[in-house]
């Protein structure tokens, strides 16, 4: 089987025979997506916020490992809290931070335990579940939208500003705009959505087409820790994100005239957006 089709393949077969994964909170609501920018850093997983406060295992499964104050009050809490790993088949580990205190420590869960109360532990802003999944065959984790129930999300991405940012100012494009240009810099793209309220999510898919050349296609489906540290689709961080969490279409060459591009992006629930836009470069370059 080709390499590159094998780390699809294997993650098919997880959403094939793992249907019975639930979400992790009764009647939730979700505050952040996978993948988001976090300035400096990707968003490693979902925020929930639910009325009850419940959590539970999303799968039946083994307790590997976890943190709580109660246990070690002389000690700081780290940046995830109180948070605790579980085990399942397949090699998937799935990760529940930011907790109160006092957490049950039994061994096995079963999807009907309640495995900890939300909280605001750790470096939190607020009462949220921060839950991910790791595969640790692959060294990678996994967007939770793939296994999880799926979630009711009719509204459609926005895409709402293109910028070109030189030293410290921004610029907005605009259609039929010209701008002169020392360098090639790369574009910088505001794209938000949301599923049930006014929330600013991340999204899923972005597609951009430069010049009749399709120059990015990304899926926001995993996170590998390489060499080169944490990559989606082989981009780094500061390669797919901007310092303000724009998405950056990185290493385009301008035409000296008229140039066209085209963004298509969606959200997990497939909802899309298109935008084109046509401007004049005008290259003063050595």
């Amino acid at each position: 089987m080709n390499t590159k089709i094998l780390p699809l393949f294997c993650l098919f077969f997880l959403i094939l025979f793992n249907l019975s994964f639930r979400f992790p909170v009764d009647n939730g609501r979700i505050t952040s997506t996978y993948g988001e920018s976090r300035g400096d850093h990707f968003h490693d997983g979902v925020d929930i916020i639910s009325g009850d406060r419940k959590i539970y295992p999303v799968s039946e499964g083994e307790l590997i490992f976890f943190w709580d104050k109660s246990i070690f009050p002389t000690e700081n809490y780290p940046g995830s809290g109180n948070y605790k790993i579980l085990s399942h088949k397949n090699n998937l580990y799935s990760l529940y931070m930011h907790m109160n205190d006092a957490l049950s420590q039994n061994k096995n869960y079963s999807t009907n335990d309640i495995l900890g109360i939300i909280g605001n532990t750790g470096h939190s802003s607020g009462k949220h579940l921060h839950f991910c999944l790791l595969d640790i065959s692959r060294n990678v984790s996994i967007n939770p939208f793939l296994l999880l129930p799926p979630i009711k999300d009719i509204k459609n991405p926005k895409i709402l500003e293109i910028f070109i940012r030189i030293d410290d100012r921004y610029f907005t494009i605009n259609e039929n705009d010209t701008i002169s240009l020392t360098q090639h810099h790369p574009l910088l793209i505001k794209i938000i959505d949301s599923i049930k309220m006014k929330e600013r999510l991340g999204i899923y898919r972005l597609k951009l087409i430069f010049n009749n050349a399709t120059v990015m296609d990304i899926k926001f489906s995993e996170i590998c820790f390489s060499k080169n540290g944490l990559t989606i689709s082989n981009k780094t961080f500061h390669h797919l994100y901007d310092r303000k969490g724009y998405y950056k279409l990185d290493n385009i060459i301008y035409n000296n005239g008229s140039n066209h591009l085209t963004i298509i992006t969606y959200d997990f629930s497939k909802n899309k957006a298109i935008k084109k836009l046509s401007f004049n470069a005008k290259l003063e370059i050595e």
